[in-house]
């Protein structure tokens, strides 16, 4: 089954300014993403994801070196994607190559799992069908009567636990300690509450908020530290009585070593989307588990990476993003919600969702 052609585009959400009200500590780009198209001589066509940072980058790299490295190249072949790595990235760099090999190997996996009538996860392992989520419904722009409201009301659907935004909208971090807490009155005592501060603290800040927030039990702070520094990291896990967790949008092998051996990192979060791929994903689920470190998905994508923890993982929870859901609708037409709490793997080869061509051309911005 040979490469016909690579098609790379950019996207933004027709309704993405919906989603930019919710989730303003994104950033302007953050409904933006890249879709990979790759079409094969046998009529099976994949289709590759990775979202935002420098996305018209991304898809002019995939459209054009990319592109030529690939056409005629079986597309099931096992060296494929090593080859392409040892091209164009023997130094291990990271950003737009990454993203752009990302978009491309989760592509090449769908057109494999298309060819074997089976879907990713199980290419990936088959651990398990359903994976439980946290979900994100803890955004910036509710206030904490409409948070509690929000959260108790996934976790009452089954949620395993909710994850709450901090350090967004230029709140002090007194406020959110405040948030946090009224949450965790609002959910019980047993669901699982995570603060995710998106790189948004310095050390003292970071420190005084998990201090402060030490009677709501987190079941982990996430990417408290601006540029998730390892050392910096090192020194506020040692400080705090909650674990740490990071990892979302690292691209290379070093830096989650360097999270969990310098860092003192808990819970590793690869996300197939920015990690380079499933296969690139599941090697830091390996070194996570050599290392006795949990590991649970963040920055959207659920319809990508329960792939990843369904076939690989027989436990963990992912996150269910509730403002990403613009991304997948611009896709598909349509999001898959949780059921009882948890996302189940389609039944339909491959990624195993509906590609909604005239919302992707409505959207299409390059």
């Amino acid at each position: 089954m040979r490469v016909t052609r690579i098609a790379a585009s950019v996207h933004r959400p027709v309704a993405a300014g919906e989603q930019e009200s919710k989730a303003t500590y994104a950033g302007t780009d953050g409904p933006v993403f890249v879709r990979c198209r790759v079409d094969t001589d046998e009529g099976i066509t994949g289709n590759g994801f990775t979202g935002r940072f420098l996305a018209a980058e991304v898809a002019h790299f995939l459209n054009n070196a990319l592109a030529a490295a690939t056409a005629g190249e079986d597309a099931r072949g096992p060296g494929l994607m090593t080859a392409i790595e040892r091209r164009f990235n023997p130094r291990a760099m990271t950003g737009v190559v990454v993203s752009a090999l990302s978009a491309l190997e989760i592509a090449l996996m769908d057109i494999q799992a298309q060819s074997a009538g089976t879907s990713i996860a199980v290419l990936l392992g088959g651990k398990r069908t359903r994976v439980p989520v946290h979900v994100t419904c803890g955004l910036p722009h509710l206030d904490i009567g409409a948070l509690q409201a929000a959260t108790a009301r996934a976790v009452t659907a089954g949620a395993a636990g909710v994850k709450i935004v901090i350090a967004a909208k230029g709140r002090p971090w007194q406020e959110d300690a405040e948030r946090i807490l009224a949450v965790r009155e609002a959910i019980g005592p047993d669901a699982d509450l995570i603060a995710d501060a998106n790189c948004g603290f310095d050390p003292a800040t970071a420190r005084n908020f998990a201090y402060a927030v030490s009677d709501a039990r987190l079941t982990w702070l996430e990417e408290p530290l601006r540029d998730n520094d390892p050392r910096q990291l090192a020194e506020l896990t040692a400080e705090i009585d909650c674990p740490v967790g990071a990892g979302q949008m690292e691209q290379s092998d070093y830096r989650f070593e360097q999270l969990i051996r310098q860092g003192g990192v808990s819970v590793i979060q690869p996300n197939a989307v920015f990690a380079g791929g499933f296969r690139k994903a599941l090697d830091v689920i390996r070194l996570a588990d050599r290392h006795n470190r949990k590991t649970s998905p963040a920055g959207g994508w659920d319809f990508v990476n329960l792939h990843l923890m369904a076939g690989a993982l027989e436990h963990g929870a992912m996150e269910y993003h509730e403002g990403h859901e613009s991304i997948i609708r611009c896709i598909s037409g349509s999001a898959s919600v949780p059921r009882d709490g948890y996302l189940t793997v389609p039944d339909t080869p491959g990624l195993g969702i509906g590609i909604d061509e005239g919302k992707l051309s409505a959207a299409r911005v390059s």
